[in-house]
């Protein structure tokens, strides 16, 4: 929560699929104090999260209001992390018409397999990032999960890829691969795209959380491409 901070002036939207990188890009930016605080705030869990902790009434518009007072930061800018699937939550109003002069990023992952490795982990243990609490359950490699997942992640694509399209949006494009091996370089291209000013002397903050692929990602990759014919 920020205090003393002004309505927001400008916002951003991360447009993201599941296990694209968005949650440390959105890391990175809510570090350096000037992007706001990005989370997934349309998830339908964690509107009622929110809604029960600040005490705000049942409308959308009364929880946004809430949203833009504690969450812009004192440079009035408001970020937002979003999963294509939770658009639903605005009614069928577009998001330019909820967000004050939206700015567009879209972040995606060029290894979809190991994209879907990912999310069908994080599925099975709920450990969404590596500062969540450690998984009780190991888990356990489903070809059909992996394969559904890959799936989801290709849909949520062609989802957003409509919805830019629909809606005349040319969002920033960010691939999670050269994110990783640039990462300087991509943040603060973000919050030139956002218009954020930067004051003299800045120096960008690591991130609070860790990669999480490891070994076991590794050989789930093999499991699923050596049955795949690629």
């Amino acid at each position: 929560m920020f205090e003393g901070a002004p309505p927001p002036s400008v916002s951003y939207v991360v447009c993201s699929v599941p296990r694209s990188g968005s949650s440390l890009l959105c890391d990175l930016l809510a570090n350096t104090d000037l992007a706001g605080a990005p989370m997934e705030y349309f998830d339908p869990a964690g509107i009622e999260a929110f809604r029960r902790s600040w005490g705000v009434g049942e409308t959308f518009d009364d929880y946004l209001a809430a949203l833009f007072e504690r969450k812009t930061s004192t440079n009035g800018v408001f970020g937002l992390k979003l999963l294509f699937g939770q658009l639903g939550e605005l009614g069928g109003r577009e998001l330019r018409a909820v967000l004050p002069d939206p700015r567009f990023v879209y972040i995606t992952r060029r290894d979809q397999v190991r994209q879907a490795v990912s999310f069908a982990r994080a599925t099975q243990t709920e450990q969404w990032a590596s500062d969540h609490p450690e998984p009780d359950v190991t888990p356990v490699y489903h070809r059909d999960q992996i394969q559904r997942m890959l799936e989801w992640i290709k849909r949520d694509e062609r989802s957003w890829e409509l919805y830019f399209a629909h809606h005349s949006i040319s969002p920033l494009p960010i691939v999670y691969e050269d994110f990783v091996e640039s990462v300087e370089q991509t943040v603060l291209g973000v919050m030139d795209h956002i218009g954020i000013e930067r004051p003299g002397g800045f120096q960008l903050k690591p991130p609070t959380i860790e990669r999480q692929a490891d070994e076991l990602s590794d050989e789930w990759v093999e499991r699923f491409l050596s049955t795949s014919g690629r």
